[in-house]
């Protein structure tokens, strides 16, 4: 969304269509009768439009890329005001058809807007337009990487490693980087280890290599918009329309990215290049006639980016090596239309449409860097989505006081893409060892085998196909009193082209919907609706082993199970997902057995069992929420007050709430609220004031759980007993039951539950005073005031082994605690933004525009203290601060109207 913000900018009055033909009806009704009366200024302006152009100076006191993150204002210092409106050709009433008009407004910052449009009216209209929008997003952000700014970014030749030896005196640790850290004691092995002085100064040694190296780099996109466009009549049924449009986006966005380093993952953040355009076309022949009409369309989309991929250095290991990351493809997307409608009566009215869409991406897959490491089944995805359309609206009028609407919507998204298998390593990781699959099951050989950290995955193209019906009745009951009642239907069928099994977790999704709303005027004054909805959708089946879809190793034998046994069906038989069986170690499954190869002590489905380095089964009861059965009520409120002439107030209260009761895990209950009220008061016909205020508060429950693996261990070397509460008391016996929690009369132990809040308010005041110093001055005022909270409450815990209970502890010692699931700090935005605007008219053609704006926002977000120097082991630091600023600017311009 393109937000100009300039606190100077031209005003320029915008006739909508239907309000010009009402402005044009009146002027030729008044100039037949008495000719135009050119000394109203209103009729004058329609007859004779005014030109306008605006130019001076403005200054932003200090820069902020917050508060300047969408007006062109980030940045210290002066910058220019330039706005323009121009008008030609034929006064509305003269006998020349032609016409033209130009704006341009914020020319002096990177928002600027320029249109040109012109035409000869009732034949043909021509239109031009460039737009610019910056999005500012990180002033703060820093990289020690050499060649920001392009798509491959490598490490300084004096990086070296950072560790913090006290630790451990050979893992990568970006923690090093911070002095406070490398000089501080560490707890190794239940001992406390302070750094000798060789540690402290190799330390200091690499924070003097690499510090230096960190620079700022700011975050931003800048999007520039061409378009251009055609609409000519043909006669008085028939015109033809066409435009264009083409968009380049460019600038640095953040990207996460992974690498994977021995003894783990390590992180950063670099800056993702944007260098993209976008094509866009139109064109469409429209027919109409004295009780129906006809359109032919064609859209198209072509997307183009030019960065194929980043490739950046691993910051933790010695060789440097180069990780790569594709983009996102260049794509095209195509469609032919055909609408029309016909009115049976001058109360019965039918419109459809149909549409057919062609969808395709076809760019090469990158066949170099250490993360593909066996090679691709394919040269590219060969994309391919057809999607087709049928939408009908009925609207009648069978009585007097009775509206009936009926609508119909059928879309199917069919993605033709081809299921392919991939092999390929995680994040750079080398190949080692040799998988439990063979080779053969892929439909192509990997280059040098397969090692036993391969993953083995299939693409799920998926596809949808909607039907949805509605029907609304809209009745009058009586004289300033009416009501309304609606059905929705709506059925989602979800798919996969190709898959060797059913890819979908709900394959089939019904949702029904009633809704009931009253209207009325309770006395002269005051008029109010009321309104209500209900739905509830369900699920057919859900399907928990859905995600066996990507990966096809889960229905092959692997190295060492029994003969013809595979994941897939061994599941199958025990009525088991992939979480595995419900229980701890006991009962055990038979020794020799598939479950007892697949399932080992009862635990979750092995990575290296189904291909995959990644843990992807569900828990059972887990259910996507847009997948999940759910109960939905919605009321809306509203009320205008009419208290005179002078005072208007209106307010309104909505109320959501979803309930997703059967998701045992997901999300659980949705709840929203919010409120609203304003009011407006014409204290004189030139003095002014409104007022506003708006609550939001928006509340989750989510649950989860924090499983780990069943073990037969008894004890943490000799110690056997568990602190701090929860389920269990020895760690016999929380390692017995170590997936889920055994009967503990309710408590949550391993399962949790998360309770995020958000809560918004706001408050506003404006003044607006018109012709002070005899008509010359006119002022507008408004602050906002607002306040965001957000807050994450949670319940459960996790256990962790004490560090001190190593050999040679003191008897007694505690071998693990429970540690109780804590609230994370509140989130907190305050902002305030005060503008004040003057215009005084030195004479009827020149005007004089001041502008004053203060910007104020204060912010706490404990997420910013992980990327400073010191903040997490396996993520380099990008610096980055929350955003706290005042903002103080100032505008001068001279405007002038010919």
């Amino acid at each position: 969304m393109n937000k100009h913000q300039s606190s100077m900018k031209v005003r320029a009055s915008v006739v909508a269509v239907h309000g010009a033909i009402i402005a044009m009806t009146v002027a030729q009704f008044a100039y037949a009768a008495a000719g135009p009366d050119l000394a109203d200024p209103h009729v004058k302006e329609l007859i004779e439009p005014v030109n306008t152009v605006e130019i001076g100076v403005g200054n932003v006191g200090s820069g902020s890329y917050k508060a300047g993150e969408y007006n062109g204002l980030e940045k210290k210092g002066a910058y220019a005001i330039g706005n323009i409106e121009m008008h030609g050709g034929g006064a509305i009433d003269s006998e020349d058809a032609m016409h033209w008009r130009a704006t341009a407004t914020d020319l002096g910052l990177e928002t600027r807007n320029v249109t040109v449009e012109g035409g000869q009216q009732g034949k043909f209209r021509i239109n031009f337009g460039y737009d610019e929008l910056l999005r500012n997003r990180s002033d703060s952000y820093m990289s020690p990487y050499q060649g920001l700014g392009t798509n491959k970014l490598t490490l300084p030749s004096t990086w070296l490693v950072p560790t913090v030896l006290q630790n451990s005196p050979t893992a990568a640790n970006a923690r090093g980087l911070s002095p406070e850290v490398t000089s501080a004691n560490a707890l190794v092995s239940g001992k406390i280890v302070t750094p000798t002085a060789a540690q402290s100064a190799s330390m200091a040694a690499i924070q003097k290599a690499d510090l230096p190296s960190f620079q700022n780099f700011n975050l931003y996109t800048k999007r520039a918009k061409y378009d251009g466009g055609i609409d000519y009549l043909i006669d008085s049924q028939w015109n033809f329309k066409a435009s264009f449009s083409h968009e380049n986006k460019d600038g640095y966005k953040p990207m996460g990215t992974v690498s994977r380093n021995t003894g783990g993952d390590i992180s950063m953040v670099i800056p993702d290049l944007i260098d993209q355009s976008h094509d866009q076309y139109n064109m469409s022949m429209n027919y109409t006639g004295e009780n129906k009409f006809l359109q032919a369309a064609y859209y198209g989309s072509v997307f183009k980016n030019n960065v194929s991929s980043m490739a950046w250095q691993n910051w933790a290991t010695s060789g440097f090596t180069t990780n790569t990351m594709s983009s996102a493809p260049s794509n095209e997307f195509h469609q032919l239309s055909l609408t029309g409608g016909y009115n049976f009566s001058k109360t019965t009215k039918l419109v459809m449409n149909g549409a057919y869409s062609r969808n395709t991406q076809n760019d090469s897959f990158i066949t170099s860097g250490s993360e593909l490491g066996s090679g691709v089944p394919a040269n590219s995805l060969n994309g391919l989505v057809i999607t087709k359309a049928f939408n009908m609206k009925l609207t009648t009028k069978p009585i007097k006081d009775l509206n009936i609407t009926a609508n119909y919507k059928f879309d199917d998204r069919d993605n033709r893409t081809s299921v392919n298998n991939y092999a390929y390593y995680e994040a750079g990781e080398s190949k080692s060892g040799t998988s439990v699959f063979s080779s053969a099951p892929l439909g192509w050989t990997p280059t040098g085998g397969l090692g036993s950290g391969a993953n083995i995955n299939a693409n799920r193209p998926y596809s949808k196909k909607i039907n949805q019906f509605n029907l609304d009745g809209d009745y009058q009951v009586m004289k300033g009193q009416a009501i309304k009642v609606g059905y929705d239907f709506q059925k989602i069928d979800r798919y996969c082209n190709g898959s060797w099994i059913d890819c979908a977790d709900a394959n089939t999704t019904k949702e029904n919907t009633l809704r009931a709303e009253w209207r009325a005027h309770v006395v002269e004054d005051v008029s109010g609706k009321i309104g209500y909805a209900y739905s509830q959708r369900k699920v057919d089946n859900y399907n928990e082993n859905a995600f066996l879809a990507l990966v096809p190793m889960a229905n092959q034998t692997p190295t060492g199970a029994p003969a013809g046994s595979t994941a897939y069906n061994t599941m199958m038989a025990a009525g088991l997902t992939g979480y595995g069986p419900l229980s701890g170690l006991a009962p055990a499954a038979p020794a020799g057995s598939a479950l007892a190869y697949f399932f080992a002590n009862n635990n979750a489905l092995g990575n290296a069992l189904y291909a995959n380095g990644n843990r992807i089964s569900e828990l059972p009861g887990m259910r996507r929420y847009n997948m999940a059965d759910r109960n939905r009520d919605k009321v809306r409120t509203s009320v205008n007050w009419q208290a005179n002439e002078q005072l208007s107030v209106q307010g309104g209260l909505d109320f959501n709430l979803d309930d997703y009761a059967n998701s045992v895990y997901g999300l659980k209950e949705a709840k929203s609220w919010a409120f609203n009220l304003d009011g407006t008061y014409a204290a004189t016909e030139n003095l002014s004031f409104s007022m506003f205020y708006s609550y939001e508060d928006q509340r989750s429950l989510s649950a989860g759980n924090t499983y780990t693996a069943n073990s037969a261990a008894t004890n943490v070397n000799g110690f056997t007993a568990i602190a701090g509460g929860g389920c269990y008391t020895s760690v016999a016996s929380r390692n017995a039951s170590n997936k889920y929690d055994a009967a503990n009369g309710g408590m949550q132990c391993l399962d949790w539950s998360s309770n995020a809040k958000d809560k918004v308010d706001t408050l506003g005041f404006s003044v607006k005073q018109k012709n002070l110093m005899g008509g010359r001055l006119d002022i507008v005022g408004d602050v906002v005031f607002t306040r965001a909270r957000s807050d994450s409450n949670y319940t459960g815990g996790n256990y962790a082994n004490n560090p001190y209970a190593v050999a040679g502890a003191p008897a007694g010692t505690v071998a693990a605690f429970f540690i109780p699931a804590t609230d994370l700090p509140s989130v907190t935005t305050d902002t305030v933004e005060l503008r004040l605007n003057g215009k005084y008219a030195i004479d009827k053609a020149s005007s004089v525009r001041v502008g004053y704006a203060y910007l104020h926002m204060k912010s706490k977000d404990y997420s910013y203290d992980a990327m400073q120097y010191g903040g997490l082991a396996g993520v380099l630091p990008s610096g980055e601060q929350p955003f706290n600023y005042t903002v103080h600017t100032v505008g001068l311009s001279y405007l002038h109207n010919f």
